[in-house]
């Protein structure tokens, strides 16, 4: 019993931590290894999701070093340990400032914790569920569903710069889809001047894609321009879908370019011959599957 007691101590002692950090309003480089680097972050309302250390310190230190707290509370704490799991729900009271205007809140916070032997006991997930004395939105929360959404689009841009291949999907005469594996040419590794050169157009997840002229699947795209790009990270929970209509590109300059040695064991003639053909897609729709859930990603003016 009084092992399992010393358990809860330390873990009470992490969250005891991280409210003084947030009263405080600095150091929040120390809250480093209470955070697992997978952590993933819900906002009240469940709808979206922050992943990662970095993230999750971020969105913390963006709204807390804007704070001043009057009272920061933390009562009736419930604290449940299943081997090297364990879970910590209690109540929060607090009143803050926040450029000149001041809020209260109160509800409940819970985290769910794991322990490894190197690291000790970390956070892997967390979210408030606010009581009814809010008497504004939290600044906290708009800096938590910000970082999410920045996040969510910087690693489908970082899977795209790092998979070697994506798949392309058309619609074949009887309406039938036909998915085929393509050379990614944004991948920094494989084409880095090709990468960066798609990565700089207004549409930051514009593709260009390159296929013969006499093959069965540009038939199908001639017919039907409909057509959807996958990129997938099973290691780390991640698809990408980009959906939108295919462009031939008849710039020649623009296709040498894209060009890149050695293909000519693909289209013996070269970049000018009648083999090679290059195909934009200016995506409209992005949405995908992350760790714990779906999302869509909604294209901006520059995007």
């Amino acid at each position: 019993m009084n092992q399992q007691n010393d358990v809860k101590d330390q873990i009470w002692n992490i969250v005891k931590s991280i409210n003084r950090i947030c009263k405080s309003g600095t150091g929040f480089s120390e809250l480093s290894s209470f955070f697992h680097e997978d952590v993933v972050v819900v906002p009240p309302g469940f709808k979206t999701r922050a992943y990662g250390r970095d993230t999750c310190l971020k969105s913390y230190e963006d709204a807390c070093s804007q704070m001043t707290f009057h009272k920061l509370g933390a009562s009736e704490e419930q604290i449940e340990v299943y081997g090297s799991t364990a879970v910590v729900s209690y109540k929060y009271d607090c009143v803050w400032e926040y450029k000149d205007k001041q809020f209260e809140d109160d509800g409940h916070e819970i985290y769910v914790l794991s322990r490894n032997n190197r690291e000790g006991w970390q956070i892997v997930w967390r979210t408030l569920i606010p009581g009814s004395r809010q008497t504004e939105a939290c600044p906290m929360k708009a800096a938590e569903a910000g970082a999410q959404t920045t996040d969510v689009k910087q690693t489908c841009l970082d899977l795209m710069a790092a998979s070697p291949v994506c798949h392309l999907t058309t619609i074949d005469g009887q309406g039938f889809p036909q998915t085929t594996a393509m050379l990614n040419l944004r991948c920094k590794k494989d084409y880095p001047e090709a990468a960066k050169f798609q990565a700089e157009q207004d549409n930051a997840f514009l593709l260009y894609m390159t296929t013969s002229m006499q093959s069965n699947k540009m038939k199908r795209m001639q017919a039907n321009p409909k057509v959807s790009a996958y990129f997938c990270d099973p290691d780390h929970i991640v698809g990408l879908m980009l959906g939108g209509e295919i462009e031939l590109i008849t710039d020649q300059a623009l296709k040498n370019r894209i060009w890149q040695e050695g293909w000519t064991m693909y289209y013996p003639s070269g970049p000018e011959g009648p083999e090679y053909s290059v195909i934009k897609l200016a995506p409209k729709v992005v949405k995908g599957w992350r760790q714990n859930g779906p999302f869509e990603i909604e294209l901006q003016e520059k995007d």
